[in-house]
């Protein structure tokens, strides 16, 4: 039992052992997770100067990016503090600044220094405090440089010039007791390696002029690129697309290409120009970096540890240039084109106060790709704020702000004053003027095949493509043009004469003209007699003795209307008579309708030129006698007949204007004559039409309606309702003229002669 219980006293101490263990351990390791983040505690503005303290040491990067009129200051593992909005500025040479907390991967702060002009900038550490000293470039370089560059903070000799500055404090009181406490305590092991206990060597070496080295390597999964020289370099560092362009200047280079080339990174090349050497990192994709110039090296730190954590993939081909008297420029930013008066650039944002606008000139040669080329004579100073404006207008309204032109040759921009383009004008044509007083004259003769000599001469003449010792004739027996000029003018009138000098071509135009014609005529009459003697033949009734006779009693009718005069038509009789003949009945209805239908064709076909009058005429010619003023009578001839006129024109989209012109006359009987010249009837129409090369135009509308309706009979009987048609006739008549006509007109094309041909 006691063996028992010793042996559980012993578990306990052991767990008990184990359990303060773990947990000593994960204190450990959870104070050794990082150093605390540093706290941005002021943010001093003076002219020329500005002043980032925190409350613990730091490490910083201080570069200029592609915008020359910006620093960037980034503070890792670090926060800005109370400073998150942005911080105005009335100190010379700084607008503002703009304060910003980056989270991922790790914490930055991040201040964005605007500037005034762009200007160059020194720095110095001291004190967890970090001073920005801005200098005026020299005038011999007025082109902004981007050089990005990572300072690690060190303790300089002295503390930085007092001047009078503009702070924004977080807490005023008791700073400076906070300061000498934190110099005494003892710094943790992480901040003892970020900030080292010597300060580092600053003693200036001498510029370099060569490149001697040039490696890659991956470090803590970021990819460095190490360029290493004789001396000190100042690396220009920008990108072009999915390119990163290292220019060093003053310097060969006498290094390998590194053959082994680890991703994002594509492939490296470089080369040579006068003054510099340009080194060219063709990127599978343009991710953020970070470059530092320290003592002989250049130090470019590509992506962060989650994005280059990445297995390398196969290294391609590099492309070494080798150390020659003359190299080959690198690829270049392909310019975007310039269209006239549509703006189509990267839009940009620039804020300028009474800045010289050569610069400007050379930041946009760098925004847009272009070769920018400005002459001497462009001077003065420029003040403007721009928001989001394509880089083109930008120029065009910088170049009328100042009265300045520009022309574009391929992937070059000049830039002068109007008034040396002008004068440039002036002395090229004077130049051209000279050259051509001093070329030899020669004489040529053109034939002409189709157009007509004259009309050709003027237009020659109208264009002015002869100089001015030239001279023209025309021969038009053999339809030639001889010229006589220097012989650059001969091809420009050879392209004149390939326009001018073709076959003009014709329209065939077909009409199809047809006339219909119908009659239609109802007669409907009716005749009856009645007769009756007395026994005593003393009396009689029975018709008129001027009226027809029944058939059946051969007495006179007492109404005689008949559907035809002429005895045509259908008709029914029908007699009674008493059997002494003293009472006798006829009765005869008759009808007639005619019905008429006639139909004329005709297709007749012309052919004319483009613009050419075509005429169609389709008739007769009767005599007329006419009664002279001499009381003769003579005999004309008078023109009774269908007439079409149309004049075609030929548009450029192949379609056919016509000026159609259409007149129909014939004999009317229903007019009386004058002194023996009869009447007519005359129908006209003119309209203008454009339609498609084969189709066809109807022209339709001259339509001509007769009716007669008319009825005869006894007065007052003939109007009585049934009984009226024993006494009446009726007579209806409709005549009907329609006149169409039908055109189509195709365009004929005739082949041009060849030259030989011609001649």
């Amino acid at each position: 039992m006691k063996r028992i219980e010793s042996h559980i006293i012993s578990f306990l101490i052991a767990f008990v052992i184990f359990a303060w263990g773990c947990a000593t351990t994960g204190h450990t390791e959870k104070a050794a997770e990082g150093p605390e983040q540093a706290i941005i505690k002021e943010l001093n503005i003076s002219d020329g100067r500005v002043e980032i303290k925190a409350d613990r040491p730091f490490v910083y990067t201080a570069y200029k990016p592609a915008d020359p009129f910006r620093i960037v200051v980034e503070i890792p593992e670090a926060t800005p503090g109370k400073f998150r909005d942005t911080i105005r500025s009335t100190s010379r040479g700084i607008t503002e600044i703009l304060p910003s907390q980056i989270e991922s991967p790790k914490p930055i702060a991040r201040f964005e220094i605007l500037l005034d002009t762009p200007v160059s900038f020194e720095q110095s550490y001291h004190n967890n405090t970090l001073t920005l000293l801005l200098k005026e470039e020299s005038t011999s370089s007025h082109h902004p440089e981007v050089r990005p560059a990572i300072y690690q903070a060190t303790e300089n000799q002295g503390s930085p010039e007092d001047s009078r500055s503009s702070s924004v404090t977080e807490e005023k009181a008791g700073a400076k007791a906070d300061m000498k406490k934190e110099e005494k305590e003892e710094m943790p092991p992480q901040e003892k390696v970020i900030v080292p206990s010597t300060p580092l060597d600053t003693r200036p070496i001498p510029k370099a002029s060569e490149i001697r080295d040039m490696r890659i390597e991956r470090i803590n999964g970021l990819v460095k690129l190490i360029i290493t020289g004789n001396g000190s370099m100042s690396p220009s560092i920008f990108t072009l697309k999915n390119r990163i362009v290292v220019d060093v200047p003053d310097v060969t280079f006498n290094a390998r290409v590194p053959s082994d080339i680890i991703s994002p990174i594509k492939n490296i090349r470089v080369g040579k120009h006068r003054d510099k050497t340009r080194i060219v990192l063709d990127m599978k994709e343009l991710r953020e970096f970070d470059a530092v110039s320290i003592k002989d090296s250049i130090l470019l730190t590509l992506g962060t540890p989650d994005v280059m954590a990445m297995k390398p993939e196969t290294p391609p081909k590099v492309e070494a240039i080798k150390k020659e008297p003359e190299v080959k420029a690198l690829e270049a930013k392909e310019p975007e084109a310039l269209v006239e008066g549509r703006y189509t650039g990267k839009k940009i944002s620039l804020d300028f106060q009474d800045a010289d606008i050569v610069p400007i000139f050379r930041l946009l040669a760098d925004i847009s790709g272009y070769n920018i080329v400005v002459d001497p004579n462009v001077k003065g100073k420029l003040t403007m704020k721009l928001i989001n404006v394509p880089w083109d207008q930008t120029l065009d309204i910088i170049l009328k702000t100042f009265n300045l032109g520009k022309t574009v040759e391929g992937n070059i921009i000049r830039i002068a004053p109007l008034a040396v383009f002008a004068k440039e004008a002036e002395e090229k044509a004077k130049a051209k003027e000279a050259e051509a007083k001093a070329e030899p004259l020669e004489t040529r003769i053109f034939p002409i095949s189709y157009a007509d000599v004259s009309v050709v001469e003027k237009s020659i003449k109208d264009s002015k493509i002869l100089s001015s010792r030239g001279s023209i004739s025309v021969d038009k027996r053999t339809s030639s043009m001889v010229v006589k000029d220097v012989p650059s003018v001969f091809p420009q009138v050879e392209n004149l004469l390939a326009t001018l000098d073709k076959p003009t071509p014709q329209v065939l135009i077909e009409a199809r003209i047809v006339e219909i014609n119908t009659n239609d005529e109802r007669d409907l009459g009716i005749q009856w007699g009645l007769g009756y003697k007395a026994p005593n033949t003393l009396s009689q009734i029975g018709g008129f003795s001027g009226l027809g006779k029944g058939t059946f009693t051969g007495n006179n009718f007492v109404v005689d209307l008949p559907a035809s005069i002429s005895g045509r038509g259908s008709g029914i009789t029908f007699g009674i008579i008493s059997p002494d003949r003293t009472l006798g009945l006829d009765l005869q209805i008759s009808a007639l309708e005619t019905v008429g239908k006639g139909k004329v064709i005709s297709n007749p076909k012309i052919l004319t030129v483009d613009n050419g009058k075509a005429k169609i005429l389709q008739g007769k010619s009767i005599p007329v006698r006419k009664l002279t003023t001499e009381g003769t009578i003579s005999t004309e001839f008078k023109d009774i007949n269908i007439e079409l006129n149309v004049q075609p024109h030929i548009t450029p989209d192949r379609s056919i204007g016509m000026s159609i012109e259409i007149k129909k006359e014939e004999l009317d009987p229903t007019v009386p004559s004058i002194e023996g010249v009869p009447g007519t009837d005359k129908k006209e129409a003119n309209t203008n039409v454009i339609i498609r090369d084969g189709e066809t135009i109807v022209i339709a509308g001259m339509y001509k309606v007769n009716a007669d309706d008319s009825k005869t009979g006894v007065p007052g009987l003939m109007r009585l309702p049934i009984l009226g048609w024993l006494f009446k006739q009726e007579k209806e008549k409709v005549t009907t003229s329609e006149l169409l006509i039908f055109i189509t007109p195709r365009i004929v094309e005739q082949p041009a002669r060849t030259t030989s041909e011609a001649k």
